[in-house]
């Protein structure tokens, strides 16, 4: 008997895009989570953009996704149920971002959908001040309004997840999303998961034939920018970049989902600020990078490109209002970052008795103590501005 090949990419997701055009969502969610079953991840990796936006909607908002911030428990128990266990930090769409992850493969996201700042500031040339944005830029051939970023699955999975909060959406009138639709509970779920208070985080799970799910490798710029603040040394780095890979400690390895994961919601969520505030927020070398593109007489060589348009911070105006739900879920993650960055198992200074019986503080204790004066401190404090 002959073995029939397996369909092509194209074929499985015509199929997949038919089924969810006519299916209950609960439904849906089975024959998804038997594709993720039966496909390899070069097969689903073409997949992933599609499954994505129709879970969490378009950037644009012309695709309004599975209604997340609109399906509750008490209306909808069965979709809800299926839904919050699929999209479970612990479910199938994540144990599927770590196959494709263990693979390498990256994904674009234009950065005219990111925050007004930062793409303000990345058309200027000047990369914001936080690790996600480092070594990602992706050129496009002629000009700078194309300007994309890649991303590793887990980052593009989770960028969009955050994004959902924000992007524009068409809803019936009289709508209005509360603390228990199935995205709160699903923010919740993630914070406890990836910033647990007590313990450590959960493994990522054990890909066969590729061993476990590791860091994103460095990758190098081929177009240097400047940063807001000179090279930014993540937490993950400075644990296990001296350190032989025979003994590298496991939750050194882990951290990086983490410190991932608060990277991006505070960027999505708080990095919202009008013009004033955000030229204060420069540092004076970045002020001095967009003196000089202004006078011409900048010496960042952009290979192909052509220089960012000059005069973006100048023009820049974004009349951004957070809502009520915005404002709630905000509040959920510095509530939770506030009870994670107290509950820490060892002493944050040495006693009299650290000679004897020194103790080391773990990668993830380490992270708890830095994680809102690094990451959150100044925007959430610009966030309350508005």
């Amino acid at each position: 008997m002959a073995v029939l090949s397996p369909p092509q990419p194209n074929y499985l997701l015509s199929l997949l895009k038919a089924d969810c055009s006519n299916k209950p969502i609960a439904q849906r969610c089975h024959d998804l989570v038997k594709a993720m079953e039966d496909y390899s991840p070069k097969e689903l990796q073409v997949v992933f953009p599609w499954l994505v936006e129709n879970v969490f909607g378009s950037l644009d908002g012309s695709v309004v996704g599975w209604n997340l911030r609109f399906l509750y428990s008490r209306t909808h128990p069965t979709d809800f149920n299926t839904v919050s266990e699929f999209l479970d930090p612990g479910g199938p769409m994540m144990r599927l971002v770590y196959r494709l992850q263990a693979e390498d493969y990256k994904y674009e996201f234009p950065i005219s959908y990111l925050p007004g700042p930062v793409r303000a500031s990345i058309q200027e040339g000047v990369l914001p001040d936080c690790p996600l944005y480092h070594n990602k830029l992706h050129f496009p051939l002629v000009g700078m309004s194309a300007l994309s970023l890649s991303f590793n699955p887990f980052e593009y999975y989770l960028l969009n997840f955050a994004i959902h909060l924000i992007a524009p959406r068409s809803f019936p009138v009289g709508h209005i999303s509360t603390s228990d639709s199935a995205y709160f509970i699903l923010v919740d779920r993630y914070l406890n998961y990836f910033l647990p208070m007590e313990g450590s985080v959960p493994p990522a799970p054990f890909i066969s034939g590729c061993g476990a799910v590791s860091p994103p490798a460095p990758r190098a710029q081929t177009v240097p920018f400047t940063s807001y603040t000179g090279p930014h040394t993540s937490l993950l780095k400075r644990h296990i970049s001296h350190q032989p890979s025979v003994t590298t400690d496991p939750a050194a390895q882990e951290i990086w989902r983490s410190e991932m994961l608060l990277q991006i919601f505070v960027e999505m969520w708080l990095h919202h600020y009008s013009l004033e505030l955000y030229q204060k927020m420069q540092s004076p070398q970045a002020k001095l990078e967009v003196l000089r593109y202004r006078l011409g007489v900048c010496s960042t060589p952009y290979s192909t490109t052509t220089l960012p348009a000059h005069g973006t911070f100048h023009t820049y105006q974004e009349p951004f209002t957070p809502t009520e739900e915005h404002v709630l879920t905000v509040r959920l993650l510095i509530k939770h970052l506030h009870s994670f960055s107290c509950c820490l198992s060892g002493p944050e200074t040495p006693g009299p008795s650290s000679s004897a019986h020194p103790h080391t503080n773990s990668p993830l204790e380490d992270f708890k103590r830095l994680a809102i004066p690094r990451f959150v401190q100044h925007k959430f404090y610009v966030f309350l501005q508005h």
